[in-house]
């Protein structure tokens, strides 16, 4: 890929910004889960449940937007809405709907939903690559094989994107960085370097040139 332009890019990633938040979670779920197993101030229960939830989402939202595009990911977003979903369980609990086991039970759940899609992120080994791009250029459609084209427009949000098996996946977009304009490459779900080699990315890089803003229109 250097052959052709392209330049690999550290990914800082912070793991404390989504650690504390979830390790304050924990404890009202677990002072809700003592409340109602010795049966005291059962009434403070939803409240404590839903508090959990909500530290949970300020954990899973650090954690989504330390990567771009994570919620393309399956699990990842499954493990978020079934976060943000826990609250409106809690606020069945307090209205009586439905028991507070269950709001226990579906909390524990999420909350193991949600570990495992932050896991995914963690845990990828930030393979990231961005090469110059004129904005003004065009994506050149003929150089992606097996891509779900979005855009050929110059974005910082998904131009083009291709899934391998699992939740592995690669996509490409722009981003503006002192005032000049680049495009990334970059792939999630990849965890090791073997993994990185065995990919098919379905791109013909001689031909994945910037064209000057001439030959574009």
């Amino acid at each position: 890929m250097r052959t052709f332009g392209w330049e690999r890019v550290d990914i800082a990633l912070s793991p404390a910004k989504v650690l504390y938040p979830i390790a304050w979670g924990f404890l009202p779920l677990g002072f809700a889960f003592m409340m109602w197993l010795f049966d005291t101030s059962t009434d403070l229960v939803p409240w404590l449940g839903a508090g959990s939830m909500f530290f949970m989402i300020i954990g899973g939202l650090a954690g989504i937007s330390s990567r771009f595009g994570t919620l393309n990911a399956s699990k990842v977003g499954i493990g978020l809405v079934s976060i943000c979903f826990g609250v409106m369980v809690w606020a069945l609990v307090a209205q009586n709907t439905v028991a507070v086991w269950f709001g226990l039970v579906y909390s524990g759940v999420s909350i193991y939903l949600l570990v495992k899609a932050l896991d995914f992120i963690f845990r990828d080994a930030g393979y990231v690559f961005e090469r110059a791009w004129d904005a003004k250029t065009r994506l050149p459609v003929a150089a992606l094989h097996d891509w779900d084209v979005k855009t050929t427009r110059f974005s910082q949000n998904a131009m083009a994107l291709k899934r391998f098996d699992g939740n592995a996946f690669v996509q490409i977009y722009g981003i503006v960085r002192d005032g000049e304009s680049y495009l990334r490459l970059d792939l999630l779900g990849c965890q090791s370097r073997l993994e990185f080699k065995a990919l098919n990315f379905g791109i013909d890089w001689p031909e994945f040139q910037a064209l000057s803003p001439q030959e574009d229109e």
